[in-house]
């Protein structure tokens, strides 16, 4: 068989395998990232929001859809909650969540809280500030 042939057929076999995944992350995004979750012990999510806010309320659902407990608060003043977990003013979002010791601030995604929970860094937190557009939620 010529060297041409063999970069066709891995070329498509390639593509059949990219756009199978694309398939089926788009037939059902939350049970694909569900499936590739670690087996971390993540104690429950005490989440802070407003009302107002429906984005915080889709990134309550998406730890909810990858196995996270999430007590969902609705709060008039979140920045009163931002202010008691010392959230500096360059890394405040729409709503905060606290998770044992670690504050999460803004759309985190599950990935980077189960490595936060992996790892087990001495910090306080992690944050996405602002909100951004592809993030979780938005």
């Amino acid at each position: 068989m010529s060297l041409n042939k063999v970069f066709m057929k891995r070329g498509i076999l390639n593509y059949l395998i990219f756009f199978g995944i694309l398939f089926t992350n788009i037939i059902n995004p939350n049970k694909s990232i569900a499936l590739i979750q670690e087996n971390i012990d993540i104690p429950k999510v005490v989440s802070y929001r407003s009302a107002s806010c429906d984005c915080c309320k889709k990134w309550d659902n998406h730890l909810r859809d990858n196995g996270l407990e999430v007590v969902d608060n609705i709060v008039e003043d979140v920045s009163a909650i931002k202010n008691q977990y010392q959230i500096p003013n360059n890394l405040r979002s729409c709503h905060s969540a606290q998770i044992v010791s670690y504050t999460i601030e803004g759309h985190v995604p599950i990935e980077s809280i189960n490595k936060l929970f992996r790892e087990k860094p001495t910090i306080n937190g992690i944050a996405v500030p602002i909100m951004p557009l592809s993030s979780v939620g938005m």
